[in-house]
């Protein structure tokens, strides 16, 4: 870089020059500012046009897809050079060809879900194209951390595709997602290690133990009323004493009167459930006894 000195002996030297350059870097100045100003206008009308009315997750789902995107065509940029064989313009030009048709065949899938509530045959090409250019990217890794990472960044990419069609789907048709029948939760629930519904622990252990208490009654009354042995009927019996026993300790059974009533109405429908034979109820469409049809 020259010093103060050489800039003033050139400047006293040659004047003319001088001024030129001074000139010029005055037109660069101006010009710089110019181009400046027309990309922040450029970036504020995309930013209002298109960034703005987006919520949030929509707009960092397009973030992270580009990037990952940017990963992917990192990778079919050696894949071309390396395994291809392609050099100069030529490898510049072809060299992510598959990107580009996942970019184009999501925004056709976009344009049909809004038009027809459907993907269609684009939204399987996305996927198709998106295994397609993982799996080729990842054949010229250098080592098996890279060759898992350059498979994992298109996923992330589609799955994060696929996640904000999922949410424009239910925008538009207004409908969800399918209910599976076999989830995390429900087989949490049916192996007893959850709760379907936001109870307590405290609520649920109660519940248990006025429900063994209720059934303990039942089978000592069946007992006895079926002539079974002593024996039997004493075992029944000493069931039944540490249940209450149990349930009076941890529910609060002798002075909860909500609890005793839960109880009592237990033990009242685990006793009359021979009386659901006889139940008559009303057919819902019967008409009623007293009602008059209306004349045509």
């Amino acid at each position: 870089m020259p010093t103060f000195e050489e800039i003033t002996a050139f400047v006293t030297e040659k004047p003319l020059a001088a001024a030129v350059i001074a000139l010029l870097s005055l037109a660069g100045l101006a010009l710089a500012f110019l181009v400046i100003r027309v990309v922040w206008r450029a970036v504020a009308w995309l930013f209002t046009r298109y960034v703005a009315p987006r919520p949030v997750e929509d707009v960092l789902t397009i973030v992270a897809a580009s990037i990952a995107t940017g990963v992917s065509a990192q990778g079919m940029w050696r894949f071309s050079g390396d395994v291809l064989g392609l050099d100069g313009p030529l490898r510049l030009l072809l060299f992510a060809f598959i990107e580009v048709a996942i970019i184009t065949s999501a925004v056709r899938a976009r344009r049909n879900m809004r038009e027809n509530f459907s993907a269609g045959i684009d939204g399987i090409a996305v996927w198709a194209l998106t295994c397609l250019t993982a799996v080729l990217s990842s054949m010229d890794a250098r080592s098996v951390p890279e060759a898992l990472f350059r498979l994992a960044a298109p996923l992330v990419a589609a799955w994060l595709w696929e996640r904000g069609m999922a949410i424009e789907r239910h925008r538009i048709r207004g409908t969800g997602r399918i209910n599976w029948r076999l989830t995390p939760e429900r087989l949490l629930v049916r192996m007893g290690l959850a709760e379907v519904s936001d109870r307590t622990a405290s609520e649920v252990d109660a519940h248990r133990r006025l429900t063994r208490v209720a059934l303990a009654a039942k089978r000592a009354k069946a007992l006895r009323e079926g002539g079974a042995s002593e024996r039997k009927v004493r075992a029944a019996l000493s069931k039944l004493d540490k249940a209450m026993d149990q349930a009076v300790e941890h529910t609060g059974l002798a002075v909860d009167a909500s609890r005793q009533e839960a109880l009592l109405a237990q033990i009242a429908a685990l006793y009359n459930t021979s009386a659901l034979i006889d139940a008559d109820p009303r057919v819902p469409w019967e008409p009623e006894a007293d009602h008059q049809p209306v004349p045509a």
